[in-house]
């Protein structure tokens, strides 16, 4: 019966070593197989019951773990009678090598002599992977650090309370007393005007981003930008926040100058306009002094809509409310249209226009007569990604209206400052019921973009 137990716990050993869930090999002290379990030799593709005894198990390995086998693995298993978790890869039959962990024993008979190499070996593929991605993050991690070293902007982390975790050496600049900058609340560390609790009002005023403007008490001047920063753990009960401070000085200077400079050009202008409208009085005859008058008007007015967004555009809408005040308000001058923006030599040569059809309907068309009005429809020509507006001017409820004997100067000036400044095709059509114009151009591109 005793006999019958130990051949069992014998066999069920076997089956145990055989099933386990790592691979286990057994060499000759000179690294030939004696024995692998089934574990190892499904890794390896080697076919169940055929498994490869005889070979030397360095022969398994790929080169580099073959060569470290060879000039580590073997003298330290003789020398010192283990190993301990050896990186390597296995060759496998079919697919790329397996990463593994390689642990051994040395075991030796009652003389002390070597008998046999007993080898352990855990798969390591998943391990190998988290490596992989541990290295990445390092990496990235690195190449922010060196981001942030190098940014010419101030650039601080602080915590719930707005205490300074972290920051660079930018940052260590606008603070005061540095030396003990760390754990300081921010607004104490980096003072700015008339914002004695700066960092406290933007987190309570929004839990996004918050973006301001701001001097310092030096009067540097800075955009400021606070930021939540995204931690990966969801359940995390309070965050850090990101903020940075990039000096606006120069630019907010430049801006100062150019106000004065734009200012300066309309008050030259202006004094312009108005000495050619004076010569104009003192030397044409009245009616033709008043018409050049009124155009100089109009011209100063685009110069004004011009001047607001610093010669780089002007709003269409804009244009056409000044000429629904020369024609006697959104009763009179009906405007239907989206938003678009106008170069500054279109706005220029748009507003010319518009005071020319306003002037002769006025005159001779439907703004001549009480019950007269115009509508100006614009829109975009097929939908609104295309590149090309059309613009209908539409005179109704006015007097008969025919093609004139000669064209004036009016007209002339029409088609050619806006063929000419928008490149634009232009139709009249004297109807019945008005005059009808149409006008297609496309839109330019703006100063600045």
């Amino acid at each position: 019966m005793q006999g019958s137990d130990a051949r069992s716990d014998l066999y069920h050993s076997s089956e145990l070593v055989d099933d386990a869930p790592c691979g286990i090999v057994v060499t000759e002290p000179n690294g030939r197989i004696a024995y692998v379990n089934k574990t190892l030799a499904h890794w390896m593709g080697w076919i169940s019951g055929k498994i490869e005894t005889g070979v030397m198990f360095s022969a398994c390995l790929t080169v580099p773990g073959r060569i470290y086998y060879e000039t580590h693995i073997a003298p330290m298993m003789r020398l010192q009678g283990f190993v301990r978790e050896i990186s390597c890869e296995l060759k496998v039959e079919r697919g790329p090598p397996l990463p593994v962990l390689l642990s051994g024993i040395a075991r030796r008979d009652a003389m002390g002599e070597i008998e046999r190499f007993d080898f352990t070996i855990f798969d390591a593929s998943e391990r190998r992977t988290y490596e992989e991605e541990l290295r990445e993050a390092r990496r990235q991690a690195d190449e922010l650090a060196a981001i942030v070293r190098s940014s010419p902007n101030a650039i601080l982390r602080v915590n719930a309370h707005g205490r300074i975790e972290q920051c660079n050496k930018v940052a260590e600049g606008l603070i005061t007393h540095a030396q003990s900058s760390l754990e300081r609340p921010v607004s104490e560390a980096i003072q700015l005007k008339d914002r004695p609790d700066w960092f406290n009002e933007a987190v309570l005023q929004s839990d996004e981003e918050v973006v301001f403007e701001a001097a310092d008490l030096s009067d540097r001047e800075f955009e400021v930008v606070i930021s939540p920063i995204r931690e990966r753990d969801p359940l995390a009960d309070s965050r850090d926040w990101s903020i940075v401070l990039r000096d606006i000085s120069a630019q907010k200077q430049a801006e100062r100058h150019l106000k004065v400079v734009v200012a300066e050009t309309k008050h030259r202008l202006k004094n312009t306009i108005a000495v050619i409208a004076g010569i104009a009085r003192q030397t044409l005859p009245h009616d033709a002094a008043e018409i050049l008058t009124r155009r100089l008007g109009a011209l100063a007015h685009a110069h004004d809509l011009l001047t607001k967004a610093n010669w780089r555009s002007a709003n269409l809408r804009e244009v056409l409310d000044h000429t629904s005040g020369e024609a006697g308000g959104a009763d009179r001058f009906r405007v239907t249209g989206p938003e678009v923006r106008l170069s500054a030599q279109q706005a220029t040569s748009l507003s010319m226009a518009l005071h020319e059809l306003v002037t002769n309907a006025l005159k001779y068309g439907a703004l001549s007569v009480p019950e007269g009005y115009v509508t100006v429809d614009y829109d975009w020509e097929g939908g609104p990604y295309a590149s090309s507006l059309r613009l209908v001017w539409q005179e109704n409820d006015g007097p008969a209206v025919s093609p004139p004997e000669h064209r004036g100067f009016g007209s002339k000036m029409i088609e050619i400052v806006l063929k000419t400044d928008l490149s634009a095709d232009i139709v009249f059509d004297f109807r019945k019921e008005g005059l009808w114009c149409e006008v297609s151009f496309a839109p330019g591109k703006l100063t600045g973009e």
